[in-house]
């Protein structure tokens, strides 16, 4: 009996060794992990610099040098837009011969975005009027009041792709420096209408050519100049260089107020601007005029 019993055991552990070995056979295993998605982002951010003659310095007012100041008061950092925080423009006592410039970095995220642009007035007034005013001012000279201001006709404005130093080269430099164009001109009254509806970049036109995305990732400038009276362009030539200012360079235009008559005296002009960003890729058929409206959701 003893001998049964251990003859069983040895099968059982025979048996026990075949079942370990069969790890021996050719085998492979491959094994991926930590596999994932990761959305981009389309995160429309804004900041702005800001030069502008220094209407506390009296020799400064109709200057026709080009010479500003930096303008704290219209110039932030990189952030999303607050309304009634984030002013553009926030200028008293305009005179003819006044001259600004701006340059606004837009940063669109890290995909790349179509992208449009809207401005609106909200307010042009006529706050008051004065015994010049009435001479020049024959379409309202009976009272003053909203709607009535013509301010808005007398100040222009140029908007161009900037290389990022705040100043206007329109000649292409020697050493390679691209030509800055202007895309955007004229009265604020043409520009800021209730129906504004501004193409910056979409599937049919772009102000960086063709049919070209604002890239994301990177840093986007638009210069902006504005002038109470003719802008005129000091055709300065591309140095290929974004470490001036219009403090060093002057903004690249001066300012003529000389045909600027006595009708805008006390005007008042107030408005407002709104930039819209969309993903451009899978997004092939987008344009500004179709798809967006300015201050209204888009269709």
């Amino acid at each position: 009996m003893q001998r049964i019993l251990l003859s069983l055991a040895v099968i059982v552990a025979l048996g026990g060794g075949a079942i370990a070995s069969t790890g021996a056979f050719f085998n492979d295993t491959e094994t991926s992990t930590g596999n994932t998605f990761a959305a981009g982002d389309i995160d429309l951010q804004i900041d702005n610099s800001s030069y502008a003659i220094d209407f506390n310095i009296p020799t400064f007012q109709g200057t026709t040098t080009g010479a500003l100041v930096a303008n704290p008061a219209n110039s932030w950092q990189l952030a999303d837009l607050v309304a009634g925080t984030h002013k553009f423009f926030t200028f008293d006592d305009l005179k003819p011969g006044d001259l600004g410039e701006d340059t606004i970095s837009i940063h669109v995220g890290s995909n790349n975005a179509w992208m449009c642009a809207a401005a609106r007035l909200t307010d042009d007034s006529d706050q008051s009027l004065t015994e010049p005013e009435l001479a020049d001012d024959t379409a309202t000279s009976t009272f003053p009041g909203a709607g009535l201001g013509e301010l808005d006709n007398g100040l222009n404005f140029a908007f161009w792709v900037d290389d990022g130093d705040n100043v206007y080269e329109p000649i292409a430099g020697q050493s390679g420096g691209v030509a800055e164009t202007i895309f955007l001109s004229g009265p604020l009254s043409n520009i800021a209408s209730t129906t504004s509806n501004i193409t910056l970049a979409d599937s049919s036109t772009s102000i960086l050519g063709a049919a070209n995305p604002i890239p994301g990732g990177t840093t986007f400038y638009i210069g902006k100049a504005w002038c109470f009276g003719n802008p005129i362009s000091t055709n300065l030539v591309q140095d290929g260089l974004n470490t001036g200012s219009p403090l060093t360079l002057t903004p690249g235009f001066t300012c003529d107020g000389a045909a600027v008559n006595n009708a805008a005296q006390t005007d008042r002009v107030e408005g407002d601007m709104q930039f819209y960003a969309v993903q451009s890729r899978n997004n092939p058929t987008f344009t500004c005029a179709a798809n967006y409206r300015g201050f209204l959701p888009p269709i």
